[in-house]
């Protein structure tokens, strides 16, 4: 899965009516950063998974979580990116199913291999069998880390859309105003 492929996933998945009332809480407010981001939605704490089995789920959690850890920042478990790839791949249903079967077969894989840390090591190499299951997620919950609230705002700090009057690294005085 290319990162257009994935753009064009979740372009269609917001466009359904499921995906307007997902997408919505998920990018809560980020253009409201002067006055700083709303609190996050509590719907996250009894997410049901609509697409993936819990032990399915439990997997995908635990990798994202591996993948972007909690550190001095909030990592992928509190920006909810098994929630958001369990919505994704959900709605790829009704315009691209052949996404349902790529995320079972790599479930599937991951299942029979019992997958721990150190699986997710090895499958991070190229030339391992399970490299284009590790892409496969990889892809997904990367962009579902940084186009989450947490991903976007606390981590990145993205301030929204804004202007300088001033060009803080141009030490020119011709250009320090507007």
């Amino acid at each position: 899965m290319t990162r257009r492929d994935a753009n064009w996933l979740i372009a269609k998945a917001g466009a359904s009516v499921a995906g307007q009332a997902f997408l919505s809480s998920w990018l809560a407010s980020a253009h409201e950063m002067n006055e700083g981001a709303p609190a996050e939605p509590d719907r996250w704490i009894n997410y049901k998974p609509q697409f993936f089995s819990p032990e399915e789920f439990a997997i995908l959690d635990r990798f994202t979580t591996l993948l972007i850890p909690t550190d001095e920042t909030p990592g992928a478990r509190e920006a909810h990116v098994a929630q958001f790839i369990d919505f994704i791949v959900f709605s790829s249903r009704e315009y691209s199913p052949e996404t349902q079967v790529e995320w079972r077969k790599a479930m599937d894989w991951l299942r029979t291999r019992h997958f721990d840390e150190q699986l997710m090591g090895k499958m991070s190499e190229p030339e391992h069998e399970g490299h284009h299951v590790f892409q496969t997620m990889k892809q997904l919950a990367v962009y579902g880390f940084y186009t989450s609230r947490i991903g976007l705002i606390e981590n990145l700090e993205y301030k929204g859309v804004s202007y300088y009057t001033s060009f803080p690294a141009c030490t020119h005085p011709e250009h320090r105003n507007v």
